[in-house]
């Protein structure tokens, strides 16, 4: 653990009650050093897709609320258009979303002008702040989140689409000033590597862990040489499978500035006070909720580990 005599902190630019050292700090057996402790932003509670219980997923008026009662930062999805523009869109085929005549059917295969309407899910159906806003009905462009939240802490998967995707996105974020405001990458291998190398800017983005990285570090904790391993990621985006869920990893890791972040394995997110319960006993510094509301009066009497903490 990074002693707080000798560190020097820095406060974050989004938060100003977040703090994180900015001094470098030598790990065990010698083989790291970090320039920061976790993620630059707060990050106790990420509202999934905008908070998908709340609002249609992945939609302005989702992320709209989830500033509106200041969630810690939003979570989103972006994928490529037939004609090159870069949307927010979680699945790869349509038909969840926006029908079951879509079956089959991918964003990639429509121009923007093109894309179908979402669908009003049943669950928001008696919300009249869902039904009454068209927004609730469009799937948007990347840039017009970012124009419209310019500051504002996001994570951003980037779906299996073209290496293309993946450089536009990088220019994205470089051209909104978004460096240190958004931890960004994939789950897929391939994607997550170019996401570290798209661009000579592109490793100065926070990047989150590859199923693939997040299997490795665990396996190398568990035979004693997690040390020894290089670790660039500065977080871990990861599923509550209750194999997974080991409180000596969850130490372990976090003190190599990683800061750890549990979404669900049915939905992708954690949405009961039970989850958060599981998630909190064993240690983690975000939870990924659809209900952002409910997570945040909930946080208030069961505070997280910080990265302070690790």
């Amino acid at each position: 653990m990074l002693s707080p005599t000798t560190a020097t902190y820095k406060r974050s630019s989004h938060n100003k009650s977040a703090v994180y050292p900015v001094e470098e700090r030598k790990m065990p057996y010698g083989s790291v050093s970090r320039p920061f402790l976790g993620l630059p932003f707060r990050h106790r509670l990420m509202s999934h897709r905008g908070g998908s219980l709340e609002h249609v997923e992945n939609t302005m008026p989702a992320f709209r609320y989830s500033a509106k009662i200041q969630a810690d930062m939003m979570e989103l999805d972006v994928q490529y258009t037939k004609d090159h523009q870069v949307v927010i869109f979680h699945d790869l085929y349509l038909d969840r979303l926006c029908g079951s005549e879509f079956k089959g059917k991918k964003i990639s295969d429509y121009n923007l002008k093109d894309l179908p309407p979402l669908l009003i899910p049943n669950k928001l159906a008696h919300l009249p702040q869902v039904v009454q806003d068209p927004e609730s009905r469009r799937i948007p462009l990347l840039q017009d989140l970012l124009t419209e939240f310019p500051t504002y802490p996001m994570q951003i998967d980037v779906k299996d689409s073209p290496k293309e995707l993946v450089f536009k996105v990088a220019h994205l974020l470089q051209s909104h000033n978004r460096i240190d405001k958004t931890v960004w990458g994939s789950f897929l291998y391939e994607q997550s590597k170019y996401c570290a190398t798209a661009t000579p800017f592109s490793s100065q983005i926070p990047r989150f862990f590859c199923a693939w990285r997040f299997l490795q570090t665990y396996f190398m904790y568990h035979v004693g040489l997690l040390g020894w391993m290089s670790i660039p990621e500065r977080a871990l985006i990861m599923p509550n499978y209750y194999m997974l869920m080991s409180k000596g990893y969850m130490k372990a890791i976090q003190a190599r500035g990683v800061s750890v972040i549990m979404f669900g394995t049915k939905d992708g997110a954690l949405n009961t006070e039970l989850e958060w319960e599981q998630a909190r006993d064993v240690g983690v510094n975000g939870i990924c909720s659809d209900s952002p509301t409910k997570l945040i009066e909930w946080l208030e009497s069961n505070p997280l580990r910080s990265m302070l903490q690790a």
